[in-house]
């Protein structure tokens, strides 16, 4: 198992001025992580070949790409605008040096239900396999925390991947699926034939009436923490892990509010310690 960051857990403090980007591939190394999760969004204006040597300079690789609008529509032209955007992911996945890619395209249209959006997103995938095939890049989905999502469980994913074929691959998130109300645990061992890379994450449980936070369908309502320290079972996650001999990535996620480089020095640190007792 090897340890990686997610670009996205330093989003917020990106987008608002705080840490520049080779900076963040800087402390992503200080922190001891080997890869980086490229996210479409964060990258701004800066050339693939660009971030490619910013990560190589921080002696890093890039582990995954993370990108894609929702396929749940079956509006003609923007399902091929929608289709096109998930090739543009693919290609910088590509180009970046990514060997996977994880398309972000699980949200639910207005008034769809989840069987329904699964087929539909589906189709969409199926399509674009042979062009991820091409471009020597793997394409993931994951078990995807909001309530707008059309999989949320480990049966959820695995339904969709199986809809688009045999080569669609699943990258396990270990926060998301207690949003559908799932045992971490438990939906990878559904999972686990197709997972292929790993977030790890953690969330807070709150009070029943806590405003503004996120709700799981059985409306237990929760906010981000530093992983570690919330209420996912890391241990039983790294065991169930090894038992199916992981060999990928785990990286790093923060969805807290709090100060996202210090929730990173402590959640990379408490990673490396759940790996060095291995």
């Amino acid at each position: 198992m090897k340890l990686g960051f997610m670009l996205y857990s330093l989003g917020r403090t990106l987008r608002d001025g705080g840490i520049a980007l080779p900076e963040t591939f800087a402390l992503m190394k200080e922190t001891g992580a080997e890869g980086v999760d490229l996210s479409l969004s964060h990258l701004g204006d800066v050339s693939n070949a660009e971030v490619k040597q910013m990560v190589a300079d921080a002696g890093l690789v890039t582990s995954c790409y993370i990108g894609g609008p929702s396929l749940a529509t079956t509006e003609p032209a923007e399902r091929q605008q929608a289709l096109d955007d998930c090739r543009r992911v693919i290609d910088n996945a590509a180009e970046v040096g990514a060997p996977v890619a994880l398309l972000t395209v699980g949200s639910m249209q207005e008034g769809q239900e989840r069987p329904e959006a699964r087929r539909i997103m589906a189709e969409g995938l199926a399509e674009l396999l042979p062009y991820g095939k091409d471009a020597g890049v793997t394409l993931t989905i994951e078990d995807f925390g909001s309530s707008r999502s059309a999989y949320q469980t480990g049966a959820e994913v695995l339904e969709c991947c199986e809809l688009a074929g045999p080569e669609m691959m699943i990258t396990y998130d270990s926060g998301n699926m207690i949003m559908g109300d799932e045992d971490p645990v438990a939906g990878l061992e559904i999972m686990k034939p197709r997972v292929v890379h790993a977030h790890a994450k953690d969330w807070e449980l709150l009070p029943p009436d806590a405003e503004d936070r996120i709700a799981s369908r059985s409306g237990k309502r929760y906010v981000g923490t530093v992983v570690g320290s919330g209420v996912i079972d890391y241990p039983a996650v790294f065991a169930a892990l090894r038992a199916m001999n992981y060999e990928g990535f785990l990286s790093f996620e923060y969805e807290g509010r709090g100060d996202q480089v210090e929730a990173a020095r402590q959640g990379m640190a408490y990673l490396r310690r759940m790996m060095e007792a291995e």
